[in-house]
C-alpha cells in the first residue's frame, strides 16, 4: 500500500472516529434532556388562585422542558407547615423547592438546604430594596427567589359604605363609629377568620412593626429571641393587642372557627362590611366576585390611634422559595425559578393578583393591586426586612398561639388583660429559649 494511501486511509478513520463520537455526544445529550426529572415544590398557598397560578407556571415550563414533572406538596402555614417542614428536615428527605422567607428557617440553611443565591443575575436586576433584600436573606446572604409582595388592612364593602354615608376612616374612634353604624344597619362588621394563625398575626403587625420602626427598635425580634429582652420591655406590644381588642368586639359568632377562604366567600357575598386581610387574597377575592355582579369593594389601611401619620403601610415579601442544593435536580429547580421570575412573572401576577417585586405590572390587575404597587413606590412603608432578624417558625408559631388565645378570650368575654395575655406568651417564648 502506497504511503499515500495509507495517509488517506488514516484520514477516513480519523474523520469517522469523530462522526462516531460527536453521534454520541448528541445522544448523550438528548438522553441527559429527555431523562424523567421530578421537581417536588413544598409550600403552603391556601389560595385556589395561588395554586392555579403555579400549575400555571409549571405547564409553561413543562412545554419546554418536557422532561420535567413537578409534585406539589401542601400544607397549611398556621397549623402544619413548620412542623412538617420540620420532620422532613429532621429526615432528611426534603424537596426540591421550599416555600417560605429564609429567616423563619435557620435550621434548614445551617445544614445546607437552601442554596446562596448572591450571585444569581435575575435577583440583582431585581435592584431590591433593603427591606425585600432582608426578606428573602439570612445573615447576610440571599437564599430564597422573591416572586412578589404583600401589604394588609381592610377590604371594605363600598356599596355598604355609601348606604351609610361612611367615609374612610382616619382615625380609631372613626373606625369604631363606623363599625357601630354598620352593626347597628343590621350588616355584621367584619369577616372573620380567626382559625388561621396568619390572621392574628397580621392584626398586630400594624402597631408593632410600625411602633417599633419609629422608635429604631430594628432589633426587636433579635432581642426577644435572645432573651434579652421581654415582650413587656416594648410598650407598643401590650398597645397592639388592646388596639386589635377595640376591633374583636364586632366579631361574628363564627370568627373563631372560619378560614380565610370562608371569610372570602362572607366579605364577597356582602354578608359582613368589613374583611382584615392580606393582599394575598386579591386574587381569590376578585375570583369570588364574578359570582356577584354587584360586588364592590376597595381598600385601605387600619388606624390604630387617632394620629393619621401614624398609619403606615407595612410591607413583606410574599411568595419567596428556597432551592435545595443537596437535591440531584438542583439545576432544574434553579432554572425553573428563574423563569417563573422572568417569563413566568406578569402570567403569575395576573393570574393571583399579587404585586411583583420586580416592579412589573399590567392593566389585567385589580384596581386595589394596582394602588398598593403605586404605594410601594412611594417609600412611604415599614419592611419586615429591616429588622435585623425575624422570628423564626419556633417563635412565629409561639407567637400566633398566644395572639389566638387572646382573641378567644376577648371574644368569649374571659378574664385575661392585655398584661396578663403578654405574660403567658412570654412564657411560650421562654421555654423556647431554655430548650435552646
Amino acid at each position: 500500500m502506497s504511503k499515500k494511501r495509507i495517509i488517506g486511509t488514516l484520514v477516513l478513520l480519523v474523520l469517522f472516529s469523530m462522526v462516531l463520537f460527536a453521534a454520541g455526544s448528541k445522544d448523550t445529550q438528548a438522553a441527559s434532556a429527555s431523562d424523567e426529572v421530578t421537581l417536588k415544590v413544598f409550600h403552603y398557598m391556601t389560595q385556589i388562585t395561588k395554586t392555579q397560578g403555579l400549575e400555571k407556571i409549571q405547564q409553561k415550563f413543562v412545554e419546554r422542558y418536557p422532561n420535567v414533572k413537578f409534585e406539589n406538596i401542601f400544607y397549611n402555614q398556621g397549623t402544619d407547615y413548620f412542623p412538617q417542614l420540620q420532620t422532613a428536615l429532621n429526615s432528611g428527605d426534603l424537596p426540591e423547592i421550599i416555600m417560605g422567607n429564609p429567616s423563619l428557617y435557620p435550621d434548614l440553611i445551617e445544614n445546607g438546604y437552601a442554596m446562596v443565591l448572591n450571585d444569581n443575575q435575575i435577583i440583582k436586576d431585581l435592584n431590591l430594596t433593603k427591606a425585600d433584600l432582608g426578606d428573602c436573606s439570612y445573615k447576610g446572604n440571599v437564599y430564597a427567589f422573591p416572586v412578589d409582595y404583600k401589604t394588609w388592612g381592610v377590604f371594605y364593602n363600598k356599596r355598604i359604605f355609601n348606604e351609610l354615608g361612611i367615609a374612610i376612616p382616619k382615625t380609631q374612634s372613626e373606625l369604631i363609629a363606623a363599625s357601630k353604624k354598620i352593626k347597628a344597619a343590621g350588616y355584621d362588621v367584619w369577616a372573620d377568620w380567626y382559625k388561621d394563625g396568619a390572621s392574628v398575626d397580621i392584626q398586630t403587625r400594624i402597631v408593632v412593626w410600625t411602633k417599633a420602626a419609629q422608635n429604631g427598635d430594628y432589633d426587636i425580634f433579635q432581642q426577644l429571641m435572645s432573651g434579652k429582652k421581654k415582650l413587656a420591655d416594648y410598650p407598643y406590644i401590650k398597645e397592639a393587642l388592646e388596639d386589635w381588642a377595640t376591633r374583636l368586639q364586632f366579631n361574628r359568632n363564627d370568627a373563631l372557627s372560619n378560614s380565610q377562604n370562608q371569610a372570602i366567600e362572607l366579605f364577597v357575598s356582602e354578608k359582613a362590611a368589613m374583611f382584615f386581610m392580606g393582599s394575598w387574597s386579591i386574587g381569590d377575592i376578585e375570583s369570588a366576585a364574578k359570582g356577584n355582579p354587584n360586588f364592590n369593594y376597595d381598600f385601605f389601611l387600619c388606624p390604630i390611634n387617632e394620629n393619621p401619620s401614624d398609619v403606615i403601610m407595612n410591607i413583606q415579601i410574599d411568595d419567596a422559595f428556597m432551592v435545595n442544593p443537596k437535591s440531584p435536580n438542583a439545576d432544574w429547580s434553579q432554572k425553573f425559578m428563574e423563569f417563573w421570575m422572568t417569563e413566568g412573572g406578569i402570567t403569575w401576577s395576573e393570574i393571583t393578583n399579587q404585586p411583583l417585586t420586580s416592579g412589573e405590572t399590567s392593566t389585567a390587575l385589580s384596581a386595589v393591586t394596582q394602588a398598593i404597587a403605586a404605594a410601594k413606590k412611594t417609600g412611604n412603608y415599614v419592611g419586615y426586612g429591616e429588622f435585623t432578624t425575624a422570628y423564626t417558625s419556633e417563635f412565629t408559631a409561639a407567637w400566633r398561639k398566644g395572639l389566638t388565645q387572646w382573641a378567644e378570650n376577648v371574644i368569649k368575654g374571659g378574664s385575661l388583660n392585655s398584661t396578663q395575655a403578654l405574660a403567658e406568651i412570654q412564657k411560650l417564648f421562654d421555654n423556647i429559649i431554655a430548650t435552646n
